[in-house]
């Protein structure tokens, strides 16, 4: 609420650094068991505003550039004789991309417009594969091969248990104000024991993924597989006329995304590669292709403070209003 006496800015300075921390085991009839920690399923690593949380992920290991039938869950693909596969024409959103898609790419793409769906993914070879003459069937492409059609999802099913770190400077500049959310104490063990609880520790930056997601009205589980836009809006709130432990951030919880059974907007989900060479100098890959949460940290805020010339002007008010009334 505005107080007529203060100076008021609006106009806050914001930093936000974040840190997931869990581990989860992901057992694949391809590679076996495996642990993924926050270098495997958090992404972009270095800790921004805007990140994404793997939650349900598909492997698809020891891909090689070859030839192999597009999947005939790609309308472009599909074919009832050679002359629907025209020979080095592209097709449109399928599964044998030609063109290698690093890691690091795959996160600017997460982060950007861009829509994967209008990218060629593997080149006709001219020649439509079918089972009989009678048969539909989906053209040859080169590409990298096998597709992932057949391949199973694996869900991150303890990711609810992650931790998710968030580390807010604030700063009005003019008041040359400034604040953070994380407590000021010399004790080691308060961070690494601390959950944010708003009554007890306001000032534990350490929230629980799937008490997050419990604020928001869902529940993990029924978001894992298909992803969702989730909101962490930190609210400051600061009368600089009283002591800086009198105000204390305010979190909220909210879903950015529509809530809808239509998976063409719902789901979160897109496809990275990792390569490697084999001891005779092939390239092969493992895809995958990741479901998951996309958190964006907001910040807002105000500060208020004692200053005469607006108390001047309210006085002023005052008594020009009594006077009338009289």
């Amino acid at each position: 609420m505005k107080k007529g006496y203060q100076a008021v800015e609006e106009s806050i300075q914001s930093s936000v650094i974040t840190k997931v921390k869990g581990v989860v085991p992901i057992n694949s009839s391809d590679t076996g068991l495996s642990v993924w920690g926050p270098e495997d399923y958090v992404i972009p690593p270095h800790g921004e505003a805007n990140f994404f949380i793997t939650t349900t992920v598909t492997k698809i290991p020891n891909q090689t550039l070859d030839k192999c039938a597009e999947s005939d869950t790609v309308p472009d693909g599909r074919c009832s004789d050679h002359g629907d596969c025209p020979s080095e024409e592209p097709v449109r959103a399928g599964h044998g991309m030609t063109k290698e898609v690093p890691y690091y790419e795959s996160v600017i793409r997460l982060f950007s417009r861009e829509k994967q769906a209008k990218s060629p993914w593997g080149i006709k070879t001219g020649r439509c594969l079918k089972k009989d003459r009678n048969d539909k069937g989906t053209c040859e492409i080169r590409g990298w091969c096998p597709g992932e059609e057949s391949q199973k999802s694996h869900v991150l099913e303890k990711a609810e248990n992650f931790t998710i770190y968030i580390k807010n400077f604030i700063r009005f500049p003019r008041f040359s104000f400034s604040k953070s959310n994380v407590r000021e104490t010399q004790d080691k063990n308060y961070l690494p024991t601390c959950n944010y609880d708003e009554s007890v520790h306001p000032y534990c930056p350490i929230f629980r993924l799937g008490d997050i997601i419990n604020k928001t009205g869902h529940k993990f589980q029924d978001i894992s597989q298909a992803g969702a836009a989730i909101g962490i809006l930190i609210n400051w709130n600061c009368n600089l006329d009283i002591g800086s432990s009198q105000y204390h951030p305010k979190y909220s919880f909210i879903r950015l995304d529509l809530n809808t059974t239509l998976k063409s907007i719902t789901t979160f989900n897109f496809r990275y590669a990792r390569y490697y060479k084999n001891a005779t100098g092939h390239n092969y890959r493992t895809l995958f292709k990741v479901y998951g949460i996309r958190f964006h940290v907001m910040v807002h805020g105000k500060a208020g403070k004692f200053s005469i010339i607006p108390t001047l002007v309210k006085i002023g008010s005052g008594i020009g209003l009594l006077g009338v009334a009289t």
